[in-house]
């Protein structure tokens, strides 16, 4: 189903919105692989794999439990699987993410849950222009919220130590 919003509403920020969206109301339930190229928007009970080229909206009282691909998420409702967000993932405070969870930009906001497995990854180099912290996180398999959230100091790799300067 495709729907195509009138005034203010979905798709205005993103310059969308005379543009239609996917959707998923809440009455319907999807098994399988649903693909689009627009943005999409799950009111209902999808299960399967879900690949979406523009922003994935998971509303409240939606329940997913699938393989996700998508350009950006936001996740009002409840999201189990696998994810893969090359954009925001951004969890709203009624939002529920059990899934291993692999994004270049995370956003949790108050009274959200995220349980599972984190890594952040940046886009690819555009230009040639690699940060040395990525790419130094990728090569050791650590997350950034792994390497911070100890109590002992330690110099992250390509860290300068700071040294006195005091004669």
């Amino acid at each position: 189903m495709s729907y195509r919003p009138t005034g203010a509403g979905y798709g205005e920020n993103s310059g969308q919105a005379t543009e239609a969206y996917s959707l998923v109301d809440r009455h319907s339930n999807v098994e399988g692989t649903f693909t689009t190229d627009r943005d999409l928007r799950i009111e209902g009970v999808l299960r399967g794999t879900v690949k979406c080229q523009g922003l994935l909206y998971v509303a409240e009282g939606a329940d997913i439990d699938a393989t996700v691909e998508a350009s950006s998420i936001a996740v009002a409702g409840q999201l189990r699987g696998s994810v893969t967000c090359r954009g925001k993932l951004q969890l709203m405070p009624t939002g529920r993410v059990y899934a291993t969870v692999v994004t270049e930009s995370l956003v949790i906001n108050e009274g959200a849950v995220l349980e599972g497995e984190l890594r952040m990854e940046s886009a690819p180099a555009s230009h040639g222009v690699v940060s040395s912290t990525a790419s130094e996180s990728a090569d050791s398999g650590q997350s950034v919220l792994r390497r911070f959230g100890g109590d002992e100091e330690e110099s992250l790799p390509g860290q300068r130590t700071r040294q006195s300067t005091e004669s």
